[in-house]
């Protein structure tokens, strides 16, 4: 790629405008932390499409590309043509499919899989005429963004069984909204922010999270212990954690961060990602987990070539407030989870 070419792209790039929706969106479901480095997962739900700056700073790298990475280059879509989607594709199947007045009653994604599975209520009768149509609309959905990594699997929805709760454990919920209820009231009085509230069973402690720029943990004690007595609730013993808010506001950030890569790299098979990932600690990291072995030919190389890829587009204008100055590294994890870049 000539020098001049390189730099038309690359004003071209700076002139996309990510809609302010898709980079303040947020996942609120299946994010869970690991052991290694305090990582996260994105196992599942909802995602942000990033796929035309991913490309631009794929093409703007290098006039060569690996032959590992040739595959990924020939599916390239149409620069600009995501940021004219509706958003996340789970949520537009869903919506697509309640539109046309389709019964769907649970729809999700599982990982590694990558099986968007849907449930579909009614009889017999109607679950057997609706499913080929269920499948089809979204299948040309997932088309339409060229994500053939996915599949799609239709179920007649049956109502979950739910298994009857305990007294013991009956009671411990019933008491636990008394305690979070009350002690966030009495704490919202006195001008302590509470980030987290968590009542534990083994062994039995409330675990409240506050900023580690206040003081007041006697007061915070006091304070649940007063709760507990004015609703007969026996003495439970309080544990306090400080929380780095700094590290709190980077760790939202990059949550955001990786929804908004993963859309893409989870959803064509050319990237080869299978899972992904992201920690804060020490320093903020982007995890790809891809299905190559270390022992493939070329891993190595296409590993290379992926950081790159999401390297570039993390340095995109449209990514400087989100990363907002932050220094960060990306770890390819091959399918026999060895780092291979």
């Amino acid at each position: 790629m000539s020098d001049q070419l390189g730099k038309d792209v690359k004003e071209e790039m700076n002139n996309i405008r990510i809609p302010e929706d898709r980079l303040n969106h947020t996942i609120e479901k299946a994010m869970v932390r690991g052991r290694k480095k305090q990582r996260r997962w994105l196992k599942k739900w909802f995602y942000v499409s990033s796929a035309a700056v991913l490309i631009i700073g794929l093409l703007v790298g290098s006039a060569l590309v690996s032959p590992a990475m040739a595959n990924v280059v020939a599916k390239i879509p149409y620069l600009g043509s995501i940021f004219e989607s509706k958003g996340d594709i789970v949520i537009e199947i869903s919506e697509e499919l309640r539109e046309k007045g389709y019964k769907v009653n649970g729809l999700g994604v599982s990982y590694p899989e990558k099986v968007i599975r849907i449930g579909i209520e009614g009889d017999k009768d109607y679950y057997t005429k609706v499913r080929p149509e269920v499948e089809k609309i979204s299948m040309d959905l997932l088309k339409s963004r060229d994500y053939d990594a996915y599949s799609v699997k239709v179920n007649r929805y049956e109502e979950p069984k739910v298994p009857q709760k305990d007294k013991e454990t009956q009671q411990r919920s019933e008491d636990f909204q008394l305690i979070d209820s009350g002690v966030r009231e009495e704490l919202a009085k006195r001008d302590i922010e509470v980030i987290r509230l968590g009542h534990f069973a083994k062994p039995e402690r409330i675990q409240i999270d506050i900023p580690n720029t206040e003081n007041r943990v006697d007061v915070i004690k006091q304070v649940v212990s007063d709760v507990l007595s004015n609703n007969h609730i026996h003495s439970i013993p309080v544990e306090i954690k400080k929380v780095n808010m700094k590290k709190e506001e980077q760790d939202r950030r990059w949550r955001e961060i990786l929804q908004i890569i993963s859309d893409d790299l989870l959803g064509k098979k050319g990237y080869k990602v299978r899972m992904v990932g992201y920690s804060v600690h020490p320093e903020p990291e982007i995890q790809a987990f891809i299905t190559l072995s270390s022992k493939d030919g070329g891993a190595k190389d296409f590993a290379m070539e992926l950081e790159d890829v999401i390297d570039k587009f993390l340095k995109s204008d449209q990514m400087k407030e989100k990363i907002n100055g932050d220094d960060y590294h990306i770890t390819i994890y091959s399918k026999d989870d060895k780092i291979i870049n």
